[in-house]
């Protein structure tokens, strides 16, 4: 089958062409927005801080210059400084002097502080006299200052403020000019204060409140000259950008200097001079950062788009073979191939082809409703699902429908009748048995077990009560008896009421059903009746007694000891473990005596050990035990018939007889009885399991512990009386052996009246 090219399928285009209108839309929408809300908020931004600072500078510079009017009404004050004092003589103006340099030293502005007396041709200043006549064409040297104006501005009544301009002693020197008429604001004044300022003064100050700004500050005196400004030339006439500031003098406005665009913010000094302080940013200066943002977010948002273009187009194709796949899956469901490029027309027309077929499919679903009904009691039972009521619409169509809310598990062992014809159990019929004589009591399911002789069924009831369930198992198990000849062992777990805990209730009735052990078979054992045991202790005087009559053969002795051994099991009550120990210690019990049966070149044959363990409850397994403790028992009565035995009873004897003597050794024995030490090691291994080293080391520690026992014998001669050479030997022997010191055994069994066993 071909594949159609995606380059002809109109539904790639159109969901493409919408992917990137989605994303470029906003994209662009979002970019302009915060643009221009970025430049208005830095105009803004750039006003206020530029309108604060140079608000500072005013509030500074003012607050200077109204210290000099200070300065200038308190010498028209000062009884010295008077026309009279003044030009009394040299002693008198050397006095003036000094008092005009203390009033200088008061004003970091001041560069020099000059009196001026009408009708008198000297000056006096803060540092020395000046002829009046040659003051600003000679001493001073004021370019833009000529003398004649100089002495017309002294005669003047008004105060004059004169932009800044490189005169003074020093060379270099930029000097303002500031006329004050004395007395100050009188009508009639009769002299001047000249106070030459520091341009540089004035500039530090405007310097350390501005900072860095980026721009130019300017004084400017209501003629429209600049008085100082803060770059070291001014080229700007800024007479017509005075002409646009309003009445209150306050504000900020765009203007074009020289061809170039500016934010200009102005403020009008509150003294009576009324200069106006500006400052010019360049706006090319301020929208700098703007301009590279607007690079940075153009070119983001180019790439932006490109990228997500890219993106978009890679995962359309992505995204598109989907939709692409499904059509040539449903083209290959259904056997026809739509002769149409719409994917949307051609899934329909394959869907609408399979939905054809959908009669079949639904017969198959009918017919697998046991196959399902199955799993889904699995999945419940081994609490994978969760919530009931999804359980009860999946099972719904299968029959499976629990409306009670506690759950239990049953377990079924399946065995036929003894005596009994052989019974087929057919689980298809003996299922819906089971699930139809519990019906009209409780709400069931029957599961098949993965053992052929059990089934699971899982109960479900409105209350955790049991003894309903309880009649309802025992009618059922007694109807299948009726019904199929067939004995049922069931074990019950306890009532849940989560579904997860229903793994938990079918532990507890398989656990219950493993005490058929204690408590037979073909009957109903639920968990509360077995749970709560514990495991306890056990005497093994009865287990010996059996050891001992099966090495005698005697076979009532044998019979009677089973049956003391089967009363241990049956007074361990309940406890699963405690009988399942008690009945395996019987059956090593009864093995162990087989290390015993094959003496001699010919042994007879073993009797059939290993049915012992074919067993389910212990009456099974008593008489298990009588047959094979009986064959047991004959075969060790014939073995004593034969010379070997007598042969390793002659052994056992000789050590008995000469344990005491601590010079016994391999070699004495063989010399003593007539034989080689390499054949008696082997033979006596043979017999016995054991070297006749461990057996005489038994020996003498049993001689040791019932000497111990009697309490009235020394270490020392209990050491002399078993046959060891040091009491030190002795003792470490016997801890190895034992577990403690002899002295401490003797403690133990003495003193507490503690039985050996």
């Amino acid at each position: 089958m071909d594949k159609p090219s995606v380059m002809r399928s109109k539904w790639f285009y159109r969901y493409l062409l919408s992917y990137i209108a989605v994303l470029a839309v906003p994209l662009l929408v979002i970019g302009l927005l915060v643009y221009n809300d970025f430049m208005r908020t830095l105009r803004e931004e750039v006003t206020t801080s530029n309108w604060s600072l140079l608000s500072q500078v005013k509030e500074v510079i003012d607050v200077r210059m109204g210290e000099l009017d200070k300065i200038a009404y308190q010498i028209s004050s000062n009884p010295q400084l008077t026309p009279y004092a003044a030009t009394k003589d040299v002693y008198q103006g050397m006095k003036v002097i000094r008092e005009l340099k203390n009033y200088a030293a008061g004003n970091s502005f001041i560069a020099e502080l000059v009196l001026h007396m009408r009708d008198f041709p000297m000056l006096y200043s803060s540092f020395s006299s000046y002829p009046l006549d040659t003051f600003a064409g000679g001493s001073y040297k004021f370019g833009e200052w000529s003398q004649e104006q100089f002495e017309r501005d002294l005669d003047g009544a008004d105060v004059r403020l004169r932009p800044a301009e490189t005169a003074g002693i020093r060379q270099g020197d930029r000097i303002i000019p500031y006329v004050v008429p004395i007395p100050y604001k009188d009508e009639a004044p009769y002299g001047n204060v000249l106070f030459m300022l520091s341009e540089q003064s004035i500039k530090a100050v405007i310097r350390h409140v501005l900072a860095d700004y980026g721009g130019n500050t300017f004084i400017v005196d209501p003629a429209g000259r600049i008085v100082t400004s803060l770059a070291a030339e001014s080229r700007f006439d800024l007479a017509d950008l005075l002409s646009r500031i309003g009445a209150e003098g306050n504000g900020s406005i765009e203007a074009e200097l020289d061809g170039e665009a500016y934010y200009a913010t102005y403020i009008r000094s509150a003294h009576p001079m009324a200069w106006t302080y500006v400052t010019l940013v360049e706006k090319s200066r301020v929208l700098a950062p703007v301009v590279r943002v607007r690079k940075l977010a153009l070119a983001g948002l180019g790439v932006t788009l490109l990228f997500g273009a890219a993106v978009i187009w890679m995962l359309m194709r992505l995204n598109y073979n989907p939709l692409r796949s499904l059509k040539q899956f449903a083209e290959s469901l259904s056997g026809r191939r739509a002769a149409v490029h719409d994917e949307m027309e051609a899934i329909r027309r394959a869907v609408s082809g399979i939905s054809e077929d959908s009669s079949v499919l639904r017969e198959q679903l009918h017919r697998s409703k046991p196959a399902m009904r199955a799993f889904l009691l699995s999945q419940l039972i081994k609490g994978h699902v969760r919530d009931i009521g999804d359980f009860n619409k999946a099972g719904k169509n299968c029959g499976l429908d629990f409306q009670g809310g506690y759950f239990r598990i049953a377990v079924f062992l399946f065995r036929d009748s003894p005596g009994g014809e052989e019974a087929a159990l057919s689980r298809e019929q003996l299922l819906p048995f089971i699930e139809r004589q519990l019906a009209s009591e409780t709400e069931c399911g029957a599961l098949d077990a993965v053992e052929p002789d059990r089934a699971l069924l899982l109960l479900a009831a409105s209350s955790p009560e049991e003894t309903d369930v309880r009649a309802a198992l025992e009618r059922c198990r007694q109807a299948i008896f009726e019904r199929w000849g067939v004995q049922a062992t069931i074990g019950l777990g306890r009532a849940v009421r989560e579904t997860r805990e229903i793994g938990q209730s079918y532990i507890e009735a398989t656990t219950a059903l493993e005490y058929r052990l204690v408590q037979g078979r073909n009957r109903l054992i639920s968990f509360p009746d077995v749970g709560e045991a514990a495991a306890g202790g056990y005497s093994k005087s009865e287990l010996a007694a059996l050891e001992v009559a099966l090495k005698q053969g005697n076979a009532d002795k044998i019979r009677e000891s089973v049956d003391e051994v089967m009363a241990l099991v049956h007074r361990s009550g309940p406890s699963l473990f405690m009988a399942r120990s008690i009945c395996y210690e019987l059956i090593h019990t009864v093995l162990r005596p087989l290390d015993e049966l094959n003496v001699g070149d010919e042994p007879l044959p073993l009797p059939d050990a290993l049915s012992l363990f074919a067993f389910e409850t212990v009456e099974e397994l008593a008489e298990l035990v009588h047959e094979v403790s009986q064959s047991i028992g004959k075969r060790i009565k014939m073995s004593k018939e034969s010379g070997n035995f007598a042969l390793k009873e002659e052994l056992l004897a000789y050590i008995d007889r000469h344990y005491a003597d601590y010079h016994f050794s391999l070699q004495t024995m063989a010399e003593a009885l007539g034989m080689s030490s390499s054949y008696l090691s082997r033979y006596f291994k043979d017999q016995t399991g054991y070297t006749v080293s461990q057996v005489l080391n038994q020996v003498r520690m049993n001689k040791a512990k019932a000497l111990l026992r009697e309490g009235d014998v020394n270490i020392a001669e209990l050491v002399s009386r078993i046959g060891y050479a040091s009491t030190s030997s002795f003792i470490r022997k016997f801890r190895e052996c034992e577990g403690l010191t002899p002295g401490e055994y003797r403690k133990l069994v003495v003193k507490d009246g503690i039985s050996e066993s």
